[in-house]
């Protein structure tokens, strides 16, 4: 009961205008209440790490963790059915980090969808493939999007790309303490016009999880911002 009453609470909190333009929930799966904490919180896009495992996609970050009940349906599909039919829904990213093999995997995912119309013909709503992908992206349906990561090889169409995604260690050791140092800002400067060359928004994962970060990110232009705190972040970048 208690928690039933929460998840109505945090439901009836999306009509309060919390939003955010560049927000993204990593590991959203590790909160109390997977999706709501982060849907209320006004982020823009949800990452889910998932295991296939006989045909089921189970949410973990690691494979000793799953269990049958945390699985991507329960945890993510159902509930943004809710807030997809609900008034004032203004979109949502679903980025599925795949952790087992990618044609398994999103064979899986693909039969489950076909459960899912309000979601795979919605346009206010984006499922994104990361983690293990396949290599030719253009042999899936267009409500597939993906993950890309490789900002130096990329595929004749990009059609079913939603996003650049690049490790932000492999450019700076930056702790997000002091200020970015300037050669680390101009790696970053390149990465994002980059994407932003072909139209795509771009993600830093790993970055740091700190107010100065996430100012040093948006003045940046960076399109979403990767944290774990997802309420903190939308606020301190609502001020």
């Amino acid at each position: 009961m208690k928690t039933r009453l929460l998840i109505v609470v945090l439901f009836c909190l999306q009509n309060l205008n919390l939003t955010a333009q560049k927000v993204h929930a990593h590991n959203d799966y590790e909160h109390d209440f997977p999706f709501w904490e982060a849907y209320t919180a006004g982020v823009k896009s949800v990452e889910a790490d998932v295991f296939e495992v006989d045909g089921k996609l189970l949410v973990a970050h690691n494979r000793e963790d799953v269990s049958a009940e945390r699985n991507l349906e329960n945890l993510y599909l159902q509930p943004l059915v809710k807030v997809v039919q609900a008034s004032g829904f203004q979109g949502l990213q679903l980025l599925i980090d795949f952790k087992t093999e990618a044609e398994p995997t999103l064979s899986a995912l693909m039969k489950l969808l076909e459960n899912y119309p309000q979601l795979t013909a919605n346009k206010k709503v984006t499922i994104a493939v990361s983690g293990n992908r396949p290599s030719d992206y253009s042999a899936f349906l267009e409500y597939i999007q993906f993950d890309h990561q490789d900002a130096e090889n990329w595929p004749e169409t990009l059609d079913n790309i939603a996003l650049l995604s690049l490790p932000f260690y492999k450019i700076s050791p930056w702790k997000g303490q002091d200020e970015l140092p300037l050669k680390d800002r101009s790696k970053m400067e390149e990465m994002i016009a980059i994407a932003h060359r072909r139209g795509l928004p771009i993600r830093f994962w790993a970055t740091p999880d700190t107010p100065l970060a996430w100012k040093t990110l948006k003045e940046l232009g960076v399109d979403y911002i990767n944290t774990d705190k997802p309420y903190e972040c939308v606020n301190f970048l609502e001020k």
